[in-house]
């Protein structure tokens, strides 16, 4: 179980924070630390992402500066993922490419989004965006859109477009994507 669920407090901001620092790059170094909030382009985004949805939930006043900041990166690493977005902690982010994410999108924990991934509404009259579990790799060009679910443990596979629900512990692919179950090794 999650020590935060949200990061509507500091301490749950940090606690994300770490997460996603921890999912990209494992080290606990201060260098490496500084390294990768320097230059690597997913954690600079999770890191602006987060601080940003912290405002916004806060109603602070430095929502405003954080969502300037926040847009200069989606424009620079051509990331679109919204502060609106209920995003468990752990996200990490392959390579900068584009990437969207609709603003009433759920991601569980520790998911993984390669370059062309798209999360959101099947179209624009539909409210409703996926709701996807822990632990789910999104492959490269991957699209999940609708009122659908993914379970935990899943593997999207590249350029899979997956339009109904997809169960625990499973791969989807193709087009559009189909399930197939993974065997444990003991089988």
């Amino acid at each position: 179980m999650e020590k935060y669920t949200e990061v509507d407090t500091f301490a749950g901001l940090k606690y994300f924070i770490k997460r996603d620092y921890f999912r990209i790059n494992g080290s606990r170094k201060l260098k490496s630390i500084l390294t990768t909030a320097l230059i690597e382009p997913g954690f600079k985004y999770c890191l602006w992402l987060r601080i940003t949805r912290y405002l916004w939930l806060k109603h602070s006043i430095f929502f405003i500066i954080s969502r300037f900041i926040l847009k200069h990166f989606a424009y620079k690493y051509e990331f679109d993922i919204s502060y609106r977005a209920k995003i468990g902690p752990g996200l990490a982010i392959g390579h900068h490419g584009y990437i969207v994410v609709a603003s009433n999108a759920v991601i569980g924990n520790n998911c993984f989004l390669r370059p062309g991934v798209i999360i959101g509404k099947k179209d624009n009259v539909s409210p409703h965006s996926p709701v996807i579990g822990d632990s789910v790799i999104f492959g490269a060009g991957s699209k999940a859109v609708g009122n659908i679910k993914i379970g935990n443990h899943v593997s999207i596979g590249a350029n899979a477009v997956v339009l109904h629900d997809v169960p625990d512990n499973c791969i989807a692919v193709g087009v559009p994507a189909v399930n197939k179950p993974v065997r444990k090794k003991d089988e």
